[in-house]
């Protein structure tokens, strides 16, 4: 009986040593493919040419044309400012006519014309705009921004929102990679119209331009917030601090039919499924991810701006 037991106690202890060793072992493959992760993310890499830039952006663009029809369905304003934008900047009439359909079809006659046009805001300025509850902090920014709404002002949302410390709250971006760029881009709309002091203001986006920095220096996911950090840096004034690498790594992540997936895939599995980052702390396992609008819209803008 006393063998029988002391068998098991030393089987149990090396059963327990085997899990710590392999404990270990994937805890130290895992830090060094976070660190070989890390070096391609920051590597010194010659920056795209303006060809290849070129080349990246006329197919986005020819994507974004091939899926008219399903992505005039897309009510997302913000996404069809960035095509709208992306057609001024790079002379594309194409691009300029279908966010101007857009425009006529889902915008006009509703708060999102203002994203696209202020004029007119100054006689809602002082109006009481009723959003609804599902509207989130950045959204309602998004459209004090575009109209200095007064009341809106005071929305505790927006008042969180403008400031400098908005998105740093126990490191809001790991579970929301998106919350400075958000930020930033209603952030952009207050200076543009000058809803606050400019002062002010130029120092809350120099803030969020900082944590967006950070953030790409150590999160080296291509995903969608990945495209969004670098074009809203670039949107800011900020293209000097923008590295080659970055856009190097966004152009290489097009996939062949002119899009991008929003997705950083890990693994390709049987059956079209994968192993993918899409946002969060944790990876998914799931259907291999397609190109989409969301993701191109903001490549096709990356592109156009750096075409400028």
């Amino acid at each position: 009986m006393e063998l029988k037991l002391l068998g098991s106690a030393v089987a149990f202890r090396r059963a327990i040593r085997w899990l710590a060793l392999s404990l270990v072992a994937i805890g130290l493959a895992g830090f060094v493919t976070f660190l070989y992760c890390e070096h391609q993310n920051s590597a010194e890499v010659a920056a795209p040419t303006l060809a290849e830039v070129r080349a990246s952006f006329e197919r986005a663009s020819a994507w974004i044309e091939g899926n008219r029809d399903a992505i005039l369905r897309e009510n997302n304003s913000m996404l069809w400012l960035f095509v709208r934008e992306a057609g001024r900047l790079s002379g594309d009439p194409q691009l300029a006519a279908l966010a101007s359909e857009y425009q006529a079809q889902s915008a006009r006659g509703t708060i999102s014309q203002f994203f696209f046009d202020p004029t007119g805001s100054e006689q809602i300025r002082g109006a009481r705009i009723e959003l609804s509850d599902d509207w989130q902090g950045y959204q309602r920014l998004f459209v004090y921004g575009a109209t200095c709404n007064v009341p809106l002002r005071f929305d505790p949302d927006v008042v969180e929102m403008l400031s400098p410390s908005a998105c740093d709250a126990g490191h809001a971006w790991l579970r929301n990679p998106w919350c400075r760029t958000h930020q930033l881009m209603g952030l952009r709309f207050v200076q543009k119209n000058h809803c606050e002091p400019d002062a002010d203001t130029a120092r809350t986006i120099e803030a969020a331009q900082a944590g967006i920095l950070k953030e790409l220096t150590w999160d080296y996911r291509v995903e969608d917030a990945y495209l969004q950090k670098v074009w809203t840096l670039i949107e800011s004034g900020r293209r000097d601090q923008v590295k080659p690498v970055w856009v190097r790594r966004i152009i290489d992540a097009q996939q062949a039919d002119g899009g991008w997936t929003g997705a950083d895939i890990i693994a390709s599995l049987p059956g079209g499924r994968a192993i993918f980052w899409e946002g969060g702390l944790h990876p998914r396992i799931g259907v291999r991810p397609e190109s989409n609008f969301h993701a191109t819209a903001q490549g096709l803008y990356l592109m156009a701006l750096l075409l400028n």
